[in-house]
């Protein structure tokens, strides 16, 4: 499994960043990598930016839980 470190790297979040921020960087990641915003660059960007949501969405779901508690 990736490191916390990676995973703030995915976000473009540094070590110790509180949640509120980490959320801000999901969702402006989210919004530039959504393979529907991609779609009019072809099939090629649309893959890259699905393995890239998919990365974007690991790193959220680890933050999300480690500052849920759960």
């Amino acid at each position: 499994a990736p490191s916390e470190q990676q995973y703030c790297t995915v976000l473009g979040v540094t070590s110790g960043t509180e949640f509120p921020e980490i959320k801000k960087a999901y969702r402006k990641l989210s919004m530039q990598y959504h393979p529907d915003k991609v779609a009019h660059l072809g099939d090629e960007f649309k893959g890259v930016a699905e393995e890239k949501m998919k990365e974007i969405n690991a790193a959220y779901d680890y933050f999300r839980k480690k500052f849920d508690g759960s």
